[in-house]
């Protein structure tokens, strides 16, 4: 591993390790919610930067942001060690959950307009209520944002296995 892949894959790993300690802080935090995964959706991180539009993120905002930049700077770290396996397998099951996350994104968003316009309040607090849950119904925003990054995981995915596949058919 040369000093260009250690160093994105140091970044990458924090990223993904600073992912799991705000999750785990919110857990800890927030131990009671109305609708699964409100406790990261209810909260706001303000911005050190002096930014003028934006001056803080919800947590799951940078939660998700943090778990795909991670897993894009690891994978890319680790490019090289891609290129001896075959990937068709996973080039099929990266195109599947393209296909169901993007589904998901989708209704989602409708379901969740649908929702707030009929029940009104708070956009952020609209809770899917649409489905028969075991405990809670699961927060709209929380459960959009995680069906996009699953949706982008396995957009990015697919392209960088075809990148792989590109440079390995190049070296025969």
């Amino acid at each position: 591993m040369n000093s260009y892949e250690k160093i994105t894959a140091a970044l990458g790993s924090t990223l993904l390790v600073l992912a799991f300690v705000m999750i785990a802080y919110y857990v800890i935090t927030v131990p009671a919610e109305k609708a699964f995964g409100e406790r990261y959706v209810g909260s706001e991180i303000p911005l050190i930067f002096p930014f003028y539009l934006i001056s803080s993120f919800k947590p799951i905002t940078l939660i998700t942001y943090s778990i795909f930049a991670g897993v894009v700077l690891l994978l890319e770290a680790n490019k090289r060690r891609f290129l001896r396996i075959d990937t068709r397998g996973a080039r099929v099951v990266l195109l599947i959950g393209v296909f169901a996350a993007g589904y998901e994104v989708i209704w989602n968003f409708f379901a969740w307009f649908a929702t707030w316009e009929k029940t009104g309040g708070l956009l952020d607090f609209v809770a899917n209520s649409h489905h028969e849950y075991n405990q809670l119904p699961v927060n709209f925003n929380f459960a959009t944002k995680i069906s996009f990054l699953i949706l982008a995981l396995c957009v990015y995915g697919i392209f960088f296995l075809s990148n792989i596949k590109g440079q390995t058919q190049s070296q025969h």
